[in-house]
């Protein structure tokens, strides 16, 4: 038996799991924080939940994996003090910032493989350079969410591949630093955390550990990008098999053996490496996933969508003709449009119906950017994986996917990126065989008469939308 600890930084709450491996994998213990807003506080937090874990573990942790959420970071002066708060991905941000940056690196998402957003470090260091220049200059390190954990946890400041590539600082495969976009900002390759190979640690803990409830010697393992951790620990390894993850926001992770950079980029959509650096990913993301539901729920307060949701079987799902576009924040893929936002075309007939046209828009949405990412692959989809636990609060959600004609599965363990980068660091460790998975069932179709119907009227109205 094995015991490992694996942590999920997400957009909305902090996960730590206690995972047990043997033949299989199974999650002892789950401890969940708010993610908090400052990088003193979100240490505290990342502490306390994984103390909670280890104070319950029945033996020695044999390795720590740390999965976040990309694009979060925070400068840092030459004590590593934070400089400020936590600079997120979802961050309001300025356009002519990323004007800036893209008369410098015209080339720079075709070269990188990640869409040119507000959101890259890269970005929010041209805007700090611009807006508060003391700031920029008083800053001797820039610390991704994964790495200042691992700091705290090791001393040590390095980051891994899917992370530093998210930065698009660091080239096409997140290898290396690129030494021109690094000159043009006005930063050195000592102010960024070291990259470290797939496989590689950070380092082994030291004293400081013991405030997260750990000894010293354990490895410790930058996992990567969240959810292309949860995609690889939910079996999604080989071309043609399909993640969709389900959080604040959902992602839609397919792995091909080859992709278009400079097409993908165009439809909103990155493209990567996997975790374990042995295939490509096509990613595709959608910031309105949790984040519709509680958007919708601000403006229905009464509706109590997410109970409503709940309550709803998909043996006799009753399709409404009612279509949301469900774009509270801008549309990211396929066919980018920070513009876009949410419309309800069709009148419903009570709450309940809005709740159902609710779910089938997200559902239709996550389609359509598989469906594109298997176009940039140049082939279908062999299989798709559900994983989130949002897919367990809402049992229609997965057979509502399934209901598209592709074989199914839902990933049954709770809080799946956590005990993804728990398996991943046991792994990596030696400590766990290479070829355990999380546990997963097929999923049947719901039994959802007009869902082919209501996903062309959602495309319809996609396509009406752009003409307008």
């Amino acid at each position: 038996m094995t015991l490992a600890v694996g942590l999920d930084v997400g957009s909305s709450t902090v996960k730590a799991s206690l995972v047990e491996l043997t033949d299989a994998v199974s999650v002892l213990h789950v401890a969940r924080a708010a993610t908090a807003a400052t990088v003193d506080e979100l240490l505290s937090t990342v502490a306390a939940v994984t103390r909670e874990c280890a104070e319950s573990a029945r033996g020695p942790v044999a390795a720590v994996g740390i999965a976040s959420m990309a694009e979060s970071g925070a400068p840092l002066d030459a004590r590593g003090r934070p400089l400020t708060p936590l600079l997120r991905w979802d961050r309001s941000m300025q356009s002519r910032h990323l004007q800036s940056m893209r008369a410098k690196h015209p080339d720079l998402a075709a070269v990188t493989g990640v869409p040119a957003t507000g959101k890259p470090a890269v970005v929010a260091l041209t805007a700090l350079r611009a807006d508060s220049p003391d700031v920029f200059t008083a800053t001797r390190y820039w610390g991704g969410v994964a790495d200042l954990v691992a700091h705290a946890l090791t001393d040590v400041r390095a980051t891994d591949h899917t992370l530093a590539a998210r930065t698009m600082m660091a080239g096409a495969n997140g290898e290396a630093w690129d030494a021109a976009v690094l000159s043009a900002l006005g930063i050195s390759e000592q102010e960024l955390p070291e990259i470290r190979a797939p496989g590689a640690p950070v380092a082994t803990t030291s004293a400081h550990a013991r405030r997260f409830g750990l000894g010293r010697g354990i490895p410790v393992y930058v996992a990567g990008h969240d959810h292309v951790v949860g995609a690889w620990g939910a079996g999604v390894r080989a071309p043609g098999a399909v993640a969709d993850s389900l959080g604040t926001a959902e992602a839609i992770v397919r792995v091909a053996t080859d992709a278009s950079t400079s097409r993908a980029v165009a439809c909103g959509f990155a493209v990567g490496r996997t975790v374990d650096g042995a295939g490509t990913t096509i990613l595709g993301g959608s910031p309105a996933c949790g984040a519709m539901l509680a958007w919708w729920e601000a403006q229905h307060p009464g509706d109590d969508t997410l109970a409503a949701l709940g309550g709803l079987g998909p043996d006799a799902w009753q399709t409404t003709r009612l279509t949301v576009l469900p774009y509270p924040s801008g549309r990211q893929c396929p066919r980018p449009d920070p513009d876009a936002r949410v419309r309800v075309l069709g009148v419903a007939a009570d709450a309940t119906d809005r709740a159902r046209a609710v779910l089938q828009s997200l559902v239709s949405h996550a389609r359509w950017m598989r469906e594109t990412a298997d176009d940039l692959a140049g082939s279908p989809a062999a299989d798709v994986t559900v994983l989130g636990s949002l897919a367990a609060r809402v049992p229609a959600w997965a057979p509502l996917v399934a209901a598209a004609g592709v074989p199914t599965h839902l990933c049954m363990l709770e809080e799946p990126v956590a005990a993804a980068a728990a398996l991943l660091a046991a792994v990596r460790a030696g400590a766990a065989s290479g070829a355990l998975t999380l546990p997963r069932r097929p999923v049947a179709a719901a039994g959802a008469p007009g869902m082919r119907d209501a996903y062309r009227r959602f495309l319809t109205a996609v396509a009406d939308e752009g003409e307008s």
